[in-house]
Formats: C-alpha cells, structure tokens, sequence
C-alpha cells in the first residue's frame, strides 16, 4: 500500500489559487506552522530546507511499497529482536511498515521541524525515539544496529564518511539498505505546455526539469551509481537490488503541495516560486485535473563485511 494521497474533500477547489489551497490543504491536516512558503537567501542550504514544509511532506510524499520491507527483511533476514536505525528519517515515512511489524526503530534526523512531525506521527505506532542530529554527529548505539537504511535519504549524507558512520553503528554481519522511488518519464497529454512553463520561467532547470517537475522524490540513480558506491566502499559484501513499478492518480493540487517539497523549488524566490505553481495548476487542471504516474522503488542492500 501506498501512503500518500491527503482526503479528496480537502482539496475540492474549481479555481486554483495557490495561497487558498494551501490554506485548504493546512486545515484538512492540522497544521500548526509549516505551510508558508519561506523567501530564499544566501543562508538556506538546498539540504536544510524540508523542514519548511514539513506537515505537507509528510502528508504528500509517496511512501514505500509493503513488498519493498518484505524484500529487505528477507534478503537481511534481521530479527525483531534487532536494532533498525533510519537515517535522515525526516518525518518518518520509511519507518512506519518496521514500526508496525514489531521492530524498535532509532530515527536519527538533522532537521527540528521534521523530528517534530516523525516524533509526533511513530511514537504511537510502536517504539520509536529519535536523535535530532545528522549522521556525522551521531555516536549513540556503537555496534547495536542489525539494519540501518535511508529511505530518500542517503544522497545528503557526507559521502565522504556515510559508509564509514554507519559501519560503525552496525552489528557484526548487520546491513545496510539505501532506497528512493523514482518518477518514469511516462507521456503526459500535458508534457508540451508543462516545458514550456519551465522553459520561460525557470530555464535553470534545463537539465533536470523532467525530475524537478515530476512529485513525489528525485531519482539519485546516476553517476555512480549506489551499488558502485556500496562496492568502492570496501566495507561491505555482495550487493542485492530490488525494483518495484507502481502507479499513482496525481491531482492538480498534489502536484503543486509535492513542489512545495522539492529542494530546486524551495530554492527560488517567493514570487517565482508561487507563479511557476500558479502555472503549473493550471497546465494541469486544463488537462482534467489529474493524471497517472509511473513510479519505480529502487533499492540496495549489503551485508556488513569486516
């Protein structure tokens, strides 16, 4: 099962307006803080900038497909009885199946608005507790953990010292699983008018307007990709994959909230940011209001091997 969609009466609005359908959206999911779209500056770091909107990811981000956590049980073959630890868990989205299956789960996360929304949502779904701190920082459980994963995560660690942190946190022969969904460039009826809209109002994304444009989470699956990672690092044994496509209905209005979660447009200045959603909504509603989406949930595993 896929946890993403809020309440279809939430977001039921005839004319997009970007403010009033936040507001709308706010409402429906109880938010205190969060939702105002923050102004760019020279202090914000593209890493550091979910916890803006951290009510509306939680709500809006895709999860995780169930038959990804009966993968990484199977391959890992990790007892309940063990430690998990997830890794820039942010508002916790990749641990709620490990919660409900009867393991203990440490979050180890960065960013105070999203610890908030993690501690709120897992402490009652089973033992949970979180250590608001990255992963560099974090020298709690040496040697405890009998599987530590990053559910769309991992690409904001050091890379430098991520495989060496979390060696040192796992148990002899524990594992490590890193994993992300990933939007396919499917047609779209709307896919000319989508480009042109980026095109005139933010050509930075030339590049990678395909991903940016797209909700839900960027693929990381380029350059080197994860399993080379895994094997350059030296610490760590065979590399095990799994994919799993999976479609999603995506309303005008869950697109725009998923935007306002991607780091690229939370980068940009208040007001373009705000027209290229206006813009975007109504590419969108022109074409029906919605649209389906092919997903892909990519994920690596290894066994810890010194």
């Amino acid at each position: 099962m896929i946890r993403s969609s809020p309440p279809t009466h939430c977001l039921n609005a005839s004319v997009y307006d970007l403010n009033s359908r936040i507001e709308t959206a706010a409402g429906c999911l109880g938010l205190a803080a969060d939702v105002k779209v923050t102004k760019s500056g020279p202090a914000r770091k593209q890493s550091k900038v979910f916890g803006e909107v951290a009510e509306i990811y939680h709500r809006v981000r895709p999860g995780y497909p169930e038959s990804l956590y009966d993968w990484v049980l199977e391959t890992s073959e990790v007892n309940v009885d063990q430690l998990l630890i997830d890794v820039g868990c942010g508002t916790g989205k990749a641990s709620v199946s490990f919660l409900e299956r009867g393991f203990e789960v440490l979050g180890i996360e960065p960013d105070p608005l999203m610890a908030r929304v993690a501690i709120r949502e897992l402490t009652s779904t089973g033992t949970f507790s979180l250590h608001q701190s990255t992963l560099d920082e974090f020298t709690g459980r040496s040697s405890q953990a009998g599987l530590i994963y990053a559910g769309q995560s991992w690409h904001w660690m050091n890379p430098d010292t991520r495989f060496k942190c979390v060696a040192s946190l796992l148990r002899p022969e524990g594992w490590l699983c890193v994993f992300w969904n990933r939007p396919e460039q499917t047609q779209q009826s709307f896919d000319q008018e989508m480009d042109a809209v980026y095109d005139e109002l933010v050509p930075q994304f030339n590049n990678t307007r395909f991903k940016v444009r797209l909700p839900g989470s960027k693929s990381v699956i380029s350059g080197d990709s994860p399993k080379d990672e895994f094997e350059q690092s030296a610490l760590f044994g065979h590399v095990h994959t799994f994919e799993e496509p999976w479609e999603q209905t995506i309303s005008t209005d869950e697109h725009v909230q998923n935007l306002l979660t991607q780091s690229d447009h939370r980068m940009l200045e208040e007001d373009l940011r705000s027209e290229v959603l206006q813009r975007v909504a109504r590419v969108i509603d022109a074409s029906g209001g919605s649209y389906q989406q092919l997903f892909t949930t990519h994920a690596y595993a290894a066994k810890l091997s010194v």
